[in-house]
């Protein structure tokens, strides 16, 4: 595998400090990193634009990492479907 260098992370809402530390990791790794969008939508287009934002960012990648509980989310569903590659966390650091 190619070290990717654009990767977008899903994680659980709650997550948020494994999320911070796993971002934090990657970024001093070099990596680029985009993760979901912080956002209250305050109706169903803002949902559906945000939703799609989020999809459009992790087709883009170079890969996508899953945080433990984001394994099955949307997003790492959606660019598996055009071909990005999905990894764990852990899975990454161990194909690098």
């Amino acid at each position: 595998m190619s070290h990717p260098t654009r990767l977008y992370v899903a994680a659980p809402a709650l997550a948020t400090a494994a999320l911070t530390a796993a971002v934090a990791a990657l970024l001093a790794a070099g990596y680029l990193v985009t993760t979901a969008t912080e956002a209250a939508p305050v109706d169903a287009n803002d949902l559906l634009d945000v939703t799609a934002h989020d999809m459009d960012a992790a087709r883009a990648a170079d890969a996508v990492v899953t945080l433990p509980g984001a394994e099955d989310f949307p997003e790492p569903v959606y660019a598996a479907l055009f071909g990005v590659p999905v990894f764990t966390l852990d899975a990454l650091v161990g194909a690098l």
